[in-house]
């Protein structure tokens, strides 16, 4: 049994810290978009939601970011133009 509650409660708190990494974002799932880049990151430390999330987070100069999870890459935009349908695409806008 103690078992079985320490998972139950690992995997709200993992949950909760994704929400948390987003709760500033406006999030859009299978949509990329499109604007001007500041970086691409291909690391395993932004293959991630959470990971990208915090990564335009901690840049004053990132107004969205574009995770590509086939691609595995992690895209930060300093502006957005355009947005467009792309499954395995998750974005993020500054809220």
């Amino acid at each position: 049994m103690f078992k079985l509650n320490s998972l139950l409660a690992i995997f709200a708190f993992s949950i909760f810290a994704v929400e948390a990494d987003t709760i500033n974002f406006d999030m859009k799932e299978d949509i990329s978009l499109s604007g001007k880049i500041a970086t691409v990151k291909t690391s395993s430390k932004y293959k991630s939601v959470a990971g990208c999330a915090a990564l335009c987070e901690s840049k004053n100069s990132c107004a969205a970011f574009v995770l590509n999870t086939k691609a595995g890459s992690c895209s930060i935009l300093k502006s957005v133009t355009k947005e467009s349908a792309k499954k395995g695409s998750t974005s993020g806008v500054k809220g």
